[in-house]
């Protein structure tokens, strides 16, 4: 038996012939209303959740402004997010391999759109900090367990390719998080210095929205194959394939091949280490340019106009990004695009830097662009695909999310960092810091990264 040739026990109530025949009847599905459903639900989830991340560094200049906040405050209220990010994403991955994905997947919405609303109504800087926190939390599990979702859903052929699409349309989120700080505070102010309130309240409620809709989210049948509930498995995967077949859809041949490491516990460490430096190096450098982008555009002497319409214009490439990593994911293979995404950040990083100094919003605008290309073929690499498919099913919630997790703590420390260095040093200096890491992690992924397209999810 797989367990026992790998040097471990058999889980009680394990059957290997019947998960075989399981497992290849799954990796033999097609989409069909089941994927489409998870697919739909789990999208619009991360979009809401896009679109939030962007909320806070387009009101950081507001807060300050309108004098609710100091610079103190914001990097803390910043900070506290990616703490509660962290701390998200590593409850998430042990309650999703532990308890199932459901479990996992259940009530990370309501805290995050619960905790939103309430931030919106704050009497004070302290109260929304510590909101942030809990908003974070809910963030952070939902980027485990969507895309991982997703990811044991998909056909395997096209698996990247579906985690891929589902990372564009949840990208759509981060231009729309900024057009709202856009409208609402330089457009349209009903409230006001504080219609800033109204950006957090939109996103908020429209989560609560997403939530009570995918309640009726399926238990993934792989999860379940894993844990020997193979009655429950067999119910979803004959749902899927009773769809396939009222469709008159045949069943995928030739399926995939076997990633031999994904058999033992051995593959864990080294691949950890590469969804760690893959993950951290794609947040910290994404983070940094989308929380601080206007901020530094007014450092340069842009004014809050110009510095919000320039990175509302940067963050339509989002979703063009997303796509296009979703078009090359098949055919680069999960290597090439990753360390190639990473490379195309760092000579972009690098231009910017240089545009900086001579503060043209034109030129700055369309290399902030190109950059933020970059940032969301990664986010649909590395995020949506690459992280999952380095674990097996027993590992892969806790192994995406430590990786997730640990590229959100980087982040914690990240807003005063920046901080310091706006106040002391010129802000060329972050971007080539991006460009740094953005080097650091396209080695590491070409010299001990796995490919991993078309493998089978052990």
């Amino acid at each position: 038996m797989e367990q026992e040739k790998a040097g471990q026990a058999s889980p009680e109530g394990f059957d290997q012939a019947r998960e075989v025949e399981l497992r290849h009847r799954m990796d033999a599905t097609k989409p069909t209303g089941v994927f489409k459903k998870v697919m739909a639900l789990t999208s619009a989830g991360v979009f809401v959740d896009a679109a939030d991340v962007y909320l806070a560094g387009g009101v950081k200049s507001t807060l300050t402004e309108t004098g609710f906040a100091n610079d103190v405050t914001v990097a803390t209220f910043l900070s506290v997010g990616f703490l509660g990010l962290f701390i998200g994403s590593l409850v998430a991955g042990l309650v999703g391999d532990l308890l199932g994905r459901r479990r996992a997947f259940q009530f990370n919405l309501l805290l995050f759109g619960i905790a939103t609303i309430l931030g919106a109504c704050s009497p004070n800087m302290e109260f929304m900090i510590v909101m942030r926190f809990f908003v974070g939390l809910g963030l952070g599990s939902e980027l485990v367990t969507s895309f991982s979702m997703i990811n044991e859903f998909a056909p395997v052929k096209r698996r990247g390719m579906w985690c891929a699409i589902g990372s564009t349309i949840a990208n759509c989120g981060s231009p729309i998080g900024m057009f709202l700080c856009l409208f609402f505070i330089t457009i349209w102010s009903p409230l006001g210095t504080d219609s800033w309130r109204l950006v957090f309240a939109v996103i908020g409620v429209a989560a609560i929205v997403v939530c009570i809709l995918r309640q009726s989210m399926p238990e993934s049948p792989r999860w379940l194959i894993q844990k020997c509930r193979y009655d429950e498995a067999e119910a979803i995967i004959s749902k899927i394939e009773g769809e396939m077949a009222a469709a008159g859809i045949e069943p995928a041949t030739d399926v995939v091949e076997h990633h031999e490491k994904m058999r033992s516990d051995e593959h864990f460490p080294l691949y950890l280490f590469v969804g760690i430096v893959a993950v951290v190096g794609t947040s910290l450098t994404q983070y940094t340019y989308t929380t601080f982008g206007p901020s530094i555009l007014k450092e340069v002497g842009l004014a809050t106009q110009t510095s919000l319409l320039s990175t509302t214009i940067t963050m339509l490439a989002a979703p063009l990004g997303a796509l296009l990593g979703a078009l090359l994911i098949e055919h680069l293979g999960r290597r090439i695009e990753v360390a190639g995404a990473f490379i195309w950040v760092a000579v972009f990083a690098f231009l910017y830097a240089m545009a900086l100094g001579a503060g043209n919003a034109t030129v700055i605008t369309v290399l902030g662009f190109l950059m933020t290309i970059g940032f969301y073929v990664l986010n649909a690499s590395v995020i949506s695909v690459y992280v999952g498919e380095l674990f097996s099913t027993k590992y892969r919630f806790r192994g995406a999310g430590i990786s997730q997790g640990a590229g959100k703590l980087v982040n914690v420390a990240m807003p005063f960092a920046v901080t310091w260095l706006l106040a002391n040093l010129q802000p060329s200096v972050i971007y080539f810091a991006i460009v740094g890491i953005a080097l650091v992690a396209a080695i590491v992924v070409i010299a001990v990264g796995p490919e991993t397209r078309a493998k089978r999810l052990g």
